[in-house]
């Protein structure tokens, strides 16, 4: 009966052993796990989002990519709202309080390919405002497996457009339709660019040979030498113009002239106003209607006068126009001609000497 009594005692000591050990396991393993723990102080936010995208209770809550919770409800909102359809709670630790503000970015993740789902929330500035218990934030729709995949697809189908393209372009090509399809099937392009491509070998050749204007250009050591002393010659010109000498250098370097020069501008533009207020001869030539009406007036008689002789009219138009006084003249002029001769040749011919005596 002794033995029974100190068996039992014997299993209840190792009972109690046993559930003391998970007891302090369970402890050390809430205490390791931080912000998991029993024993860390949370609170509730709320975050809406317009779908779910599958999220379910438990699912873990991220900051950036740091577990500091869990969600705790996933429910229908009762607003109209479109975006704020789901209401979901989250229950955070309170370490992070001060980091989740007002302009946190609340997005739905996922995790892996098997399309576990995560709540992801970015850390908030200086600018935004602590969300306290029972506060809300607004979600924001982030890319899931769905949105990847019809993003593919969408992709895929334009690549697929894309291909009926190219297949109808290389088509053309084979058939010689287009630029490209003629310059790949026809033979003359060919030729040509054969033949401008030999031109361009043989000019090219030219040039090396020296023949030619370019040719001679590059390959004539004498046009070179002749660059090269007029350069020398231009820098020897602008030396001599910086040290002041000869008249450009003077006019560059010696004020006086500038202030001459300027002085005679000045003298023009004086005189060029006087014109334009009608001062002076040329000012009254361009100002006077009197002047220009008789300036007018004289031209009208000259063409008058032209015209007159153009007719034949007058002295002069005769002079222009009659033949007869045109002949008469020509006619004495050759008389003159003969009598200068015949003088030249017997003077005493025509000189006669007259003695008178008183």
């Amino acid at each position: 009966m002794a033995q029974r009594r100190s068996l039992a005692w014997t299993e209840l000591r190792v009972g109690l052993l046993v559930i003391f050990s998970f007891l302090l396991l369970a402890a050390a393993i809430f205490f390791v796990g931080g912000e998991s723990g029993l024993f860390t102080r949370k609170y509730t936010v709320y975050a809406y989002f317009p779908s779910a995208n599958g999220l379910r209770d438990g699912a873990e809550v991220w900051l950036e990519g740091v577990t500091i919770g869990n969600v705790t409800s996933v429910k229908i909102s009762p607003q109209a709202d479109p975006n704020r359809s789901v209401e979901i709670a989250m229950r955070l630790d309170r370490t992070y309080e001060n980091i989740i503000r007002s302009d946190s970015v609340v997005s739905i993740g996922t995790i892996g390919l098997l399309g576990n789902k995560n709540v992801e929330i970015t850390r908030g500035t200086e600018e935004g405002t602590v969300v306290p218990e029972g506060g809300y934030l607004q979600g924001s729709e982030a890319g899931d497996i769905r949105q990847i995949v019809t993003g593919t697809n969408d992709f895929i189908a334009n690549l697929n457009v894309l291909s009926d393209q190219i297949v109808k372009m290389s088509e053309r090509v084979d058939r010689g339709e287009g630029t490209l399809g003629k310059l790949l099937t026809d033979s003359s392009i060919y030729d040509n660019l054969d033949a401008t491509t030999l031109e361009a070998k043989s000019l090219v050749e030219d040039i090396r040979t020296g023949q030619g204007t370019v040719g001679k250009l590059v390959s004539d050591d004498a046009l070179y030498r002749r660059v090269d002393v007029m350069l020398d010659r231009v820098d020897t010109l602008v030396a001599t113009i910086q040290k002041g000498e000869g008249t450009l250098g003077k006019f560059y370097k010696d004020p006086e002239l500038y202030n001459r020069s300027n002085q005679f501008v000045a003298r023009l533009n004086s005189i060029t106003d006087g014109i334009a207020r009608g001062e002076g001869t040329l000012g009254r030539i361009t100002k006077d209607d009197a002047l220009y009406n008789k300036l007018n007036t004289t031209i009208d008689r000259f063409d008058a006068i032209a015209a007159s002789m153009e007719k034949g009219e007058g002295t002069a138009g005769k002079l222009l126009k009659d033949p007869t006084l045109y002949n008469g003249l020509t006619q004495a002029a050759s008389e003159i001609q003969k009598l200068l001769y015949d003088f030249r040749q017997d003077p005493r011919k025509f000189l006669t000497i007259t003695v008178r005596l008183f």
